[in-house]
C-alpha cells in the first residue's frame, strides 16, 4: 500500500512556493505587499526576523534575507509548529537542511525561480511528522524521497516547472514497478502514460488518489482544472 496522508499545509505559504519568484527589486516589492496583506504571515515574518530588524520593517528584512531566506525560516517554523504545537521565537534552519538538499539535487531539472522542489520536500517532511503522530499511521505512508528517485530525472529531456508533480509520479511508479524496471523503461524511452498502463486498476486508482491528496495538501487545483501541459 502506498497511501499518502492529507496534510493541512499553510495556504499563504504554499501559494508563494508554487509561484515563480525571481530575485529582483520588483519581486521584493510584490513580496512585501503580499506579506502585508496576510496578517498571520506578516506577524510570523516579523517574529522570526527580529534579529534583522526588531521593528519588523519588511523592506529591510526582504532586502537582507531575500526570498530564499524568508522561505527557509518560515518552513522551519511551520515544521517546528507541526512537531510541538507551538510557534518558536527563532527559526531552527537545521529542520530544513534535508529539504534544501533535495531542492539542490533537482535544481538542474527545473527552471530558476520556482520552489516546487522545495515544496515537495516540505510536504514530505510534514507528512512524516503527521504519520508519526497520527492515529491513522497504519493506513497512511509518509512521502519518502530517495536519491534513486532523483536519479530518474537524468532521463528527462526537458526542464519541468512542476517538478513536484513529476517527482511524485516517478516515486509512485518506482513503488509499483520497482527501481530496476523503472530504469529499464526510462532508459528505453518509455513514456509516462505507457507506464501507467502497466499498473493494475487498483494501483492506478491509488496513484490518482495520492495525486488528489497531494494537490489538496499544497492547495494546488490548477493541474486538475486547467490545461497545464505548456507549463510542465
Amino acid at each position: 500500500m502506498f497511501n499518502l496522508p492529507y496534510v493541512s499545509l499553510p495556504e499563504q505559504f504554499t501559494r508563494l512556493l508554487v509561484s515563480n519568484i525571481q530575485n529582483s527589486t520588483g519581486t521584493n516589492t510584490n513580496l512585501e505587499m503580499y506579506i502585508n496583506e496576510n496578517s498571520e504571515l506578516n506577524a510570523l515574518v516579523k517574529k522570526v526576523f527580529r534579529d534583522i530588524d526588531p521593528d519588523g520593517f519588511l523592506g529591510k528584512i526582504l532586502s537582507i534575507a531575500g526570498w530564499a531566506g524568508i522561505r527557509n525560516r518560515l518552513a522551519s517554523v511551520y515544521i517546528e509548529y507541526a512537531m510541538t504545537g507551538k510557534f518558536p521565537d527563532t527559526a531552527n534552519l537545521n529542520l530544513v537542511t534535508d529539504i534544501v538538499n533535495i531542492e539542490n539535487k533537482l535544481r538542474h531539472f527545473t527552471p530558476p525561480g520556482f520552489s516546487r522542489a522545495f515544496l515537495l520536500g516540505f510536504y514530505a517532511k510534514m507528512s512524516l511528522i503527521q504519520v508519526k503522530k497520527g492515529s491513522d499511521s497504519m493506513n497512511t505512508n509518509p512521502l519518502i524521497i530517495r536519491d534513486e528517485h532523483i536519479e530518474f530525472m537524468k532521463f528527462s529531456k526537458a526542464k519541468s516547472a512542476r517538478i513536484d508533480w513529476l517527482m511524485l509520479e516517478l516515486i509512485q511508479y518506482d513503488h509499483f514497478l520497482g527501481t530496476e524496471r523503472m530504469n529499464t523503461l526510462l532508459s528505453g524511452g518509455s513514456r509516462y502514460e505507457s507506464m501507467f498502463a502497466l499498473l493494475s486498476p487498483s494501483e492506478q486508482q491509488q496513484m490518482m488518489q495520492n495525486f488528489l491528496t497531494y494537490g489538496a495538501s499544497i492547495n494546488d487545483t490548477e493541474i486538475f482544472t486547467m490545461d497545464v501541459t505548456s507549463q510542465a
